[in-house]
């Protein structure tokens, strides 16, 4: 067989690996060019960047890096892995060692999550449905696994595994928040820890005035804004642990108003959490270590690489039946606007990732500031007067947020 150089088309989808150059991690811009063949066979292609003369392989940065597997096995690991099929039957189907389907959950999870980090940003949601899920680790350890759900799309904002503190549930709120381009709706089950985590992220100080000349001033505290709308549906059990009652309260925003926003935004005319617990239906079906006790996680690095393996998936190669257009078949990123078609199993395999420091820092600086009180650090008494988020009785400023 001769080799001939590739038409130019064939390099729209790979990006410049070179940090320093203008080009980089930028996809379709025409500075990709062929440069010769490598490989014992003649079979990989180096490639040049005409901004930068930076050369690097076609596989750097997708899932053929650094690997002497063929490209059909790698397609069948992935497959085995968006089944949920548990290590040892993945690499007895595959005919690889079980260190092969290590190392490629390890390599295919911290590519996963940092193509989701670079591109999951200024989308449009109009919901959010936030849950915990009970996960076991080996040996006799406990993880939560929290979720953040667009409403609608089903697309998942973010993933984490750690303990069910207030904490944790406000760094999923302070992510969901630093990447969708307008403050969603909020829904979530009865946990109390909710409504703390969402007064630290997007609370304002309110200033309440002294009614007389003599005494201490009004301590200030936060409180919610006027466009933050959040509501709860609360599970009532019996002593067998059984749902007997199903309760609904809203507790930012007023019933009168989170039903007509509910409305307005076309995400039905019911307080419901279905979206997540049909996620978590998904989940439990899909991973082999929620439903099988004999695959269960040694670590919680291995445990949270496999669940962002299976987001990676969800959202970019499996089609959802719900989000069907008469024959035309949607994933949830064609849902939410990332993508125009169904990614096939080697399209996710050669998807060139490259790190992009820079943005990464500028988002984790984002965040830190959600996270960070609007009371936070002030002496008791009355907070600064150029405090940005400050809302008294009398002249009642409009709440500015954290995120910019």
């Amino acid at each position: 067989m001769t080799l001939t150089t590739p038409v130019q088309e064939r390099y729209t989808r790979f990006s410049c690996p070179n940090p320093q150059c203008a080009q980089f991690n930028r996809p379709g811009e025409g500075n990709i060019a062929h440069r010769s063949w490598t490989g014992t066979h003649k079979h990989i292609e180096r490639l040049r960047c005409t901004a930068c003369d930076r050369e690097f392989s076609e596989r750097e940065g997708t899932l053929m890096a650094r690997s002497r597997l063929p490209e059909d096995t790698v397609i069948q690991l992935v497959k085995c892995q968006r089944w949920g099929v548990c290590d040892e039957g993945t690499a007895d189907i595959c005919a690889v060692d079980l260190k092969t389907v290590h190392r490629l959950q390890q390599v295919a999870a911290q590519r996963a999550e940092t193509h989701h980090r670079q591109v999951v940003r200024e989308v449009d949601v109009p919901g959010v449905q936030l849950d915990e899920a009970h996960s076991k680790l080996r040996p006799h350890q406990v993880a939560w696994i929290h979720t953040a759900l667009a409403m609608g799309s089903w697309f998942l904002l973010w993933v984490d595994v750690g303990p069910r503190t207030q904490e944790q549930a406000a760094v999923m709120l302070a992510q969901v928040v630093a990447r969708v381009r307008e403050l969603p709706l909020f829904l979530t089950d009865g946990w109390k820890a909710y409504s703390a985590a969402l007064l630290q992220v997007l609370g304002i100080v309110y200033r309440r005035r002294r009614r007389g000349r003599v005494g201490r001033k009004p301590k200030p505290r936060l409180v919610a804004p006027k466009h933050l709308f959040y509501a709860q549906v609360v599970k009532v059990r019996n002593q067998r642990g059984q749902v007997v009652e199903v309760d609904t309260r809203v507790v930012f925003g007023g019933p009168r108003r989170f039903m007509k926003q509910l409305r307005l935004r076309q995400l039905g005319t019911t307080i419901q959490t279905a979206f997540m617990e049909r996620w978590y239906g998904t989940l439990r079906s899909l991973v082999a270590p929620r439903r099988r006790r004999r695959c269960l996680s040694w670590s919680r690095v291995r445990h949270r690489g496999r669940l962002w393996l299976m987001v990676s998936l969800y959202n970019l190669v499996m089609p959802h039946k719900s989000l069907r257009q008469g024959r035309t078949r949607r994933t949830p990123a064609m849902a939410i606007g990332l993508t125009d078609h169904v990614w096939s199993y080697r399209e996710y395999v050669w998807l060139p990732v490259h790190a992009d420091r820079v943005r990464r820092q500028q988002m984790d600086e984002q965040i830190e500031h959600l996270l960070t009180p609007a009371l936070q650090g002030y002496p008791e008494g009355s907070p600064p007067a150029n405090l940005a988020r400050t809302e008294t009785r009398r002249e009642k400023a409009k709440p500015i947020l954290k995120a910019a």
